[in-house]
Formats: structure tokens, sequence, C-alpha cells
């Protein structure tokens, strides 16, 4: 399965639908594909495509819109390596967190105030990220990053995004490496 694609789709359906879901409900669904690997790049895209429909179904952006916005974040995130975590020490869930920023600002590489949000946005995140420490899950980092990610999304883009009560992990069994009572999702801890 490309989960790309699949990731892609699933997007484009939570738009669609219009049903009230939080980012981290809708990246809930889009981990429970079937297959999806605990830790993968197909993250890396996952944390983008979900604020981008987020976002542009706050804002009303059309179908057509959020599909061009989530091909360009697919070419993006692809360019994130696996294991960009501990191999280059900038995780994916953060840079997915600049890419989604970075597109929905229309930002390059030659844009002044933007240039600076999208930066600082990956450099929150990466910190959020950070509070934890390693080894590595993809799970938890994508909550940290969405966790700051509604901060910068309501600051810079002047957006709510809803949050849940309580975010609840229901990887850890699939996690060989789980910190267990060490993650803030894990089932039964206080968040």
């Amino acid at each position: 399965m490309d989960y790309y694609v699949a990731i892609r789709e699933k997007c484009l359906d939570f738009f669609k639908n219009g049903e009230e879901k939080t980012i981290w409900d809708m990246a809930m669904e889009c981990m429970d594909l079937e297959g999806l690997p605990m830790h993968c790049p197909p993250h890396h895209f996952l944390v983008p495509a979900v604020l981008l429909t987020a976002c542009a179904r706050e804002e009303e952006k059309s179908l057509e819109e959020l599909d061009k916005l989530l091909a360009e974040a697919d070419k993006r995130a692809k360019k994130v390596l696996g294991g960009f975590c501990g191999n280059y020490g900038n995780c994916g869930a953060g840079v997915g967190v600049g890419i989604f920023l970075s597109i929905y600002t229309k930002t390059t590489p030659l844009s002044d105030i933007t240039w600076q949000w999208v930066n600082e946005a990956t450099g929150r995140c990466l910190i959020k990220i950070a509070s934890v420490e390693g080894p590595r899950c993809c799970k938890r980092n994508a909550f940290l990053a969405f966790d700051e990610a509604v901060e910068i999304v309501r600051e810079r883009l002047g957006l709510e995004l809803k949050r849940p009560e309580k975010v609840v992990c229901h990887y850890f069994e699939n996690n060989k490496e789980c910190k267990k009572e060490k993650c803030p999702f894990y089932p039964g801890k206080e968040y």
C-alpha cells in the first residue's frame, strides 16, 4: 500500500465529510491504516497533511485547494528521511509542522515574516518533542508536535483547532521501545 496516497485520500475524506474531528482524531485514523508501521517516513507527511486539512476546513477552502496543498506536502515530506530524528537531530514530526506552515502561508526562502514563523514553528515543535527522552516514537512525536502546532496555528493564523480532553495512545503494544509510564500519552497517564 502507498501510505502517502492513503493518508492523502483519508484527509480529503475528512474534509468532504465535514465531521467534527480533532487533529489527533484524524491523525489516529491515518495511523490506523492497515499495515502502517509503528515508525516510518509516512508520519512525516501525516503531520502536515492533517494540519492542512484542519486549517483548510476552518477557512472553508475548496477541495481542489486542499488537494493542491496536500500534493505539495507529499512532495516535501518525502524528502525527510526515516530516522531523521536520531541521525540529523530534527524529528520529522517537527519538520512536518514547518512544512505545513510553510505551505499554508506560501513561504519561500525569500519570505520575510513568514520565513521567521516557519522556522520558529519547527523549533518550538522540536523543543516540545525533546521534552520526552528517546528512543523515537513516531506516534508520540506526532502527538507532541500537534500539541505545539495548535498554539502556533492560533498565534500565527488566528484559527482555533480543537483539542481533545485527553490524548491516549493505543499503539504502545506494537512499540517494542515504548517508554510506557514515561510517555505522556500512555493509558492511565495524566496529560
